[in-house]
């Protein structure tokens, strides 16, 4: 949780679809009902999420000035992905 937004409560969906046939219809069931408790998120805990189909806030404002600050100096090329809050 080293780049966590930490509150007191955690929450994390998982589902398990056995019929392939069952994805277009319900693949998206973790996703979709995470955006509809964002109102009530501070945040994510990276690791447990997809940052391309949910980008989400996973750094306190002040940790993010660090890491960019840290980035600047070590990769100035920017070889490696930077992730931004959704």
């Amino acid at each position: 949780m080293a780049f966590s937004v930490e509150d007191r409560t955690y929450l994390a969906l998982y589902g398990e679809l056995r019929n392939p046939q069952d994805i277009a219809a319900h693949g998206d069931w973790a996703a979709r009902n995470m955006k509809a408790l964002e109102a009530f998120s501070s945040g994510i805990q990276l690791a447990d999420e997809n940052l391309t189909g949910r980008p989400a806030r996973f750094l306190s404002d002040a940790n993010l000035a660090r890491i960019d600050k840290i980035r600047a100096h070590y990769d100035p090329q920017r070889r490696f992905p930077v992730w931004r809050i959704g």
